[in-house]
């Protein structure tokens, strides 16, 4: 695993803690399932995670609140909407350049 391939695993897993910290389940399994792709070397990894993003209910459409059956306190939605997001685009970004990089290295 390289250093952007790693950095990727450790963003997936602090995602995946605020995920599982406000009962998000649904895009929690399937960033599992990438992260376990990623350790195992398989590139599906990096190509699952990017087809999560774009779309109607996409994972740039989740929101973590109260009235979607998540656990944030009142207080906290837009703090915790607000790391989502600079995670979910830190997700996007480095896949996005593991995905490039490998392109030009075949």
């Amino acid at each position: 695993m390289g250093p952007k391939t790693a950095e990727l695993h450790r963003l997936l897993g602090e995602t995946l803690e605020l995920l599982e910290a406000h009962g998000e389940q649904s895009w929690s399994a399937l960033l599992k399932l990438d992260r376990a792709r990623l350790e195992a070397g398989d590139f599906e990894g990096i190509t699952h995670l990017l087809s999560l993003y774009g779309g109607m209910g996409s994972f740039n459409d989740l929101v973590l609140h109260p009235w979607n059956g998540h656990s944030v306190p009142e207080g906290q939605i837009d703090a915790v909407n607000r790391d989502l997001e600079r995670l979910r685009g830190e997700l996007h970004r480095l896949a996005h350049e593991i995905r490039h990089q490998a392109t030009f290295e075949e």
